[in-house]
């Protein structure tokens, strides 16, 4: 019986995914495989998962948020509330059927038909009260933000299950918007100002309908993302036509010309911070993914030029050593990446990684696959407390805990959950004969002609196996990733040595495969202390609404880190109780050894990602030894064997950037 449930899941998930290529002009070069069709996700990163599932989504209060929704009375600018339900819906699903949890589906499908029953005749399903919106004011100012979520759970919904009444609900709700916004009907615009009146105008405060106005109409823009995926689903115009409406008054609504100087940003001639006074990273991510599905449906390459560039730009400048993205929630000049402070927002990271998929997806390029393995290697799980498994507003490359894991439910707690929920969907893909290897987590996958299963604990270890498991040979093309870390990679299959393995590139493997077939894979991993580039000291200061922005002085105090391969470890306190001071300050009492080789040592507590190291360091200027953990494991707010701090407290400090030996 589970094995045909899991077959009618996956059927379900082919096909709209193939009537959704029917409406495109630029076909995926790599597809996603079905959520379900992949299993047994094993080590530090399947326990996460598990975390997320049995921790916090089961945990949540979720009936709490949506008699919120159901009820229907909010007016209010708070943001905190609303926003749950549609993460929810999306994260429960995907985890349930990933993990093949019968008990956490139930609850999702009663939970997705209370919103579902909610909805009203017109096709609103937000939380605002009936009694602020006329149709004048059809929304308020945060129900575009909130509502993609929503639009977001019922198309996933429909993808992975079949339940058409999801993609019913996804209708009305975009029938909704389209009756109100629209040619000569209501705008996106962010403030009371109007064209010509609004330009090169520096922006605060709210908007009716596009948000925070100083995201200037991005927020209500941001729709044509599920609008566009609507399209896909159903090939109904209307909904190409609105979306690229939307598209097109993005330069008069933002007064900034924003959408067309994104031109001068893939001729590198223009940074992304640039494009408007405060640049909203994760609100242009949404719009980004909107675009980039306009460019799939439309076949205009400009589409795609504007969002690569983007993303080259923000990769090169504004990516931290962790992968992670976001200054205080926008993109900074330059290099300008602060170490402390409101640094990497959990929302960032996730529309980041979801961006940076599409691109893989649209491109076939092999770098978008690298940058998301070191975002899923050290900052996704560094969010993430290892016990309930909340997530971090912000989580800094230098900082503090646990007072950040305890906050919310907000936006950023829920976009935690939601993306390590979709992790699942990043790790394989498919194009014909054509299958791609793209994240390495020891998992099983099982489609409909082919199977094969992925041993070893990558990446704590460079080993890996994978064996075909299909029970008939198949004809399939094997394209392995080969990460661009990697200088000296190995593969064998059945025992023999492939050559010429480049780094940076896919590794094509054509062959009939048959079962008990092994490829043996062997990335080694380099150890070394690197010094940070373009480091500068940051003063920062705020803007009228409150924006935390920043200034750059020069310093000769340059902080090193260490690294294994695409591994980014920190020295945590936690781990380091013999220094007698849980709250070390990094950057005045510590000055590590750069100078020497750490050495390996027993990982100090099973569930976290490994390996360990040990090495020498000046503590007030006494030489210690000091442990070296991966940053991902800074979700361990609380010692193993000890007493657990106060949850609002900053009990401990860690720190990724480090100062070396002779450093004043």
């Amino acid at each position: 019986m589970k094995t045909k449930i899991i077959a009618i899941l996956v059927f379900a998930s082919l096909m709209t995914k193939l009537n959704a290529q029917n409406h495109d002009k630029v076909g995926l070069l790599e597809k996603p495989v079905p959520v379900s069709s992949v299993r047994n996700i094993t080590g530090f990163f399947g326990h996460r998962m598990e975390v997320n599932r049995n921790a916090y989504l089961k945990q949540f209060p979720i009936d709490k948020y949506v008699d919120f929704v159901v009820n229907r009375q909010h007016s209010a600018w708070d943001w905190t509330q609303a926003e749950q339900h549609g993460k929810w819906i999306e994260s429960a699903y995907l985890s349930a059927v990933q993990g093949d949890d019968k008990e956490l589906l139930i609850k999702a499908e009663s939970v997705l038909n209370r919103i579902i029953d909610s909805q009203e005749a017109n096709g609103y399903v937000g939380a605002t009260a009936k009694s602020f919106r006329s149709p004048e004011r059809p929304v308020r100012g945060m129900d575009a933000y909130e509502l993609y979520f929503v639009f977001h759970a019922f198309i996933t919904v429909y993808e992975e299950t079949g339940d058409k009444k999801a993609l019913t609900a996804a209708e009305k709700l975009a029938d909704y918007f389209l009756q109100y916004f629209g040619p000569g009907k209501l705008e996106f615009w962010p403030s009371d100002l109007r064209a010509p009146e609004n330009k090169q105008k520096h922006l605060d405060g709210h908007s009716d309908f596009a948000g925070h106005s100083v995201h200037y109409s991005w927020e209500g823009t941001l729709l044509c993302d599920p609008i566009t995926r609507l399209y896909e689903l159903t090939g109904k115009k209307k909904y190409l036509e609105w979306s690229q409406w939307v598209v097109s008054n993005i330069d008069k609504w933002s007064g900034w010309d924003a959408f067309s100087r994104l031109d001068s940003v893939a001729d590198g001639t223009l940074g992304v911070d640039k494009l408007q006074p405060y640049v909203h990273s994760h609100t242009f991510h949404m719009n980004f993914m909107g675009f980039l599905r306009l460019y799939r449906i439309t076949g205009d390459k400009t589409l795609l030029r504007k969002v690569s560039g983007a993303w080259d730009d923000i990769h090169e400048r504004q990516m931290y050593i962790t992968g992670g993205v976001s200054v205080a929630e926008h993109y900074e000049h330059d290099y300008v990446k602060p170490l402390s402070g409101n640094i990497v927002e959990t929302c960032a990271t996730m529309s980041w990684m979801q961006l940076t998929q599409q691109l893989l997806e649209l491109t076939g390029e092999s770098k978008y696959a690298d940058a998301m393995e070191r975002l899923m290697i050290n900052h996704v799980f560094a969010a993430q407390d290892c016990e309930s498994g909340v997530c971090r507003y912000h989580t800094a490359p230098n900082g503090s805990k646990p007072d950040g894991y305890f906050h919310g439910p907000d936006c950023c707690t829920a976009s935690g959950h939601r993306i390590i929920s979709m992790l699942p969907t990043f790790i394989y893909a498919e194009r014909e004969k054509e299958f791609y290897i793209n994240q390495y987590m020891p998992s099983q996958y099982t489609g409909k002609d082919f199977a094969f299963e992925i041993t070893g604990n990558y990446p704590e270890s460079e080993n890996m196996q994978l064996t075909i498991v299909s029970e008939k040979a198949r004809n399939k093309t094997l394209n392995l990733r080969i990460p661009s870390w990697c200088e000296h990679p190995e593969i064998k299959v059945n025992g023999e040595n492939i050559a010429d393995v480049k780094p940076g590139t896919y590794l094509k493997l054509p062959r009939k495969w048959t079962k008990g077939d092994k490829v043996s894979i062997t990335f080694p991993m380099e150890e070394k202390w690197v010094s940070r580039s373009h480091h500068s000291k940051y003063v920062s200061y705020k803007l009228a609404g409150g924006e935390i922005m920043y200034k750059e002085e020069p310093t000769d105090r340059i902080p090193h880190a260490f690294v294994r391969g695409p591994i980014v470890y920190s020295l945590d306190m936690i781990w380091n109780k013999q220094l007698c001071n849980d709250d070390v300050n990094m950057d005045q009492d510590i000055r590590m050894n750069t100078t020497m080789k750490p050495t390996l040592i027993n990982k100090p507590d099973n569930n976290m990602l490994g390996p360990v190291y040990q090495t020498k360091a000046l503590y007030k200027g006494s030489e210690v030894d000091v442990i070296l953990t991966p940053f991902a494991n800074i979700g361990q707010w609380f010692r193993p064997d000890g007493v657990k701090p106060q949850k609002y407290a900053n009990a401990f400090t860690y720190g990724i950037w480090l100062y070396n030996i002779g450093t004043k």
